[in-house]
């Protein structure tokens, strides 16, 4: 895919309608979006546990209204509901409303440049108070290492893309082509720019910590998009 692309197409940023926009940003959570939801298992356990005891404290709190009480049946409706809320109305709440938010910035683009250049390092991502052995108080750091990509076009237009780092990202090096979805306040796509994931074209790989796109949807306008403008400048 894009091979033919490649050759034809300088690299740039096209403008979309919202129509356009709107057809690679689902509402509904995709499977990659949920698995990102539970990546985090220190929060994923939070939720859980939460959900957990809330959703038991109400059931137990159900009986205690006695059997066809109008309390105690809204207490074991919201006790199930809260039981769920982890699995089911987290996600869908927590990544519809961000989804719509995305969708919502006014302009949009496709954005086809190149990796201008990578770098790596570590950003401190919580501080826990501990106790040492004299009983002290002291801070502790938990760092996490991130990636950076510089990415532009032939025009001078230039976004930052961080996240996590993953191994794989190893591989990302300067003039690889890459292509992803630019959500902006201004028509030029330069005032306060979203940028979707990002999808390094040789690889196969998309860059980036949150997860916006219809992927799939996506590439396939992206391909054909970009072979109309080869055609176009052939």
């Amino acid at each position: 895919m894009f091979s033919s692309v490649q050759r034809k197409c300088i690299s740039m940023l096209l403008e979309l309608t919202p129509e356009e926009c709107e057809s690679v940003i689902p509402v509904v959570p995709t499977r990659l979006q949920y698995a990102a939801y539970w990546s985090d298992a220190l929060k994923s356990t939070g939720r859980i546990i939460t959900a957990i005891l809330v959703g038991v404290a109400l059931l137990v709190l159900s009986r205690a209204f006695g059997e066809g009480s109008f309390l105690g049946a809204i207490a074991f409706l919201v006790g199930i509901l809260s039981l769920l809320y982890p699995f089911l109305w987290g996600p869908l709440y927590t990544i519809s409303r961000r989804q719509l938010a995305f969708r919502e910035i006014p302009y949009g683009g496709l954005f086809f440049g190149q990796v201008l250049r990578t770098r790596r390092y570590e950003v401190v991502v919580e501080e826990r108070e501990k106790l040492d052995e004299d009983g002290n108080f002291y801070i502790e750091e938990v760092r996490e290492r991130q990636f950076e990509m510089e990415i532009g076009d032939e025009t001078g237009v230039v976004y930052r893309v961080r996240a996590k780092d993953d191994p794989r990202y190893r591989r990302i090096v300067k003039k690889q082509s890459v292509l992803g979805l630019v959500k902006a306040y201004s028509r030029d796509l330069q005032r306060r720019p979203t940028l979707s994931e990002v999808y390094v074209v040789k690889l196969g790989e998309w860059v980036g910590d949150v997860s916006y796109l219809d992927r799939e949807a996506f590439l396939d306008m992206a391909d054909e998009l970009l072979e109309l403008q080869a055609q176009g400048q052939a």
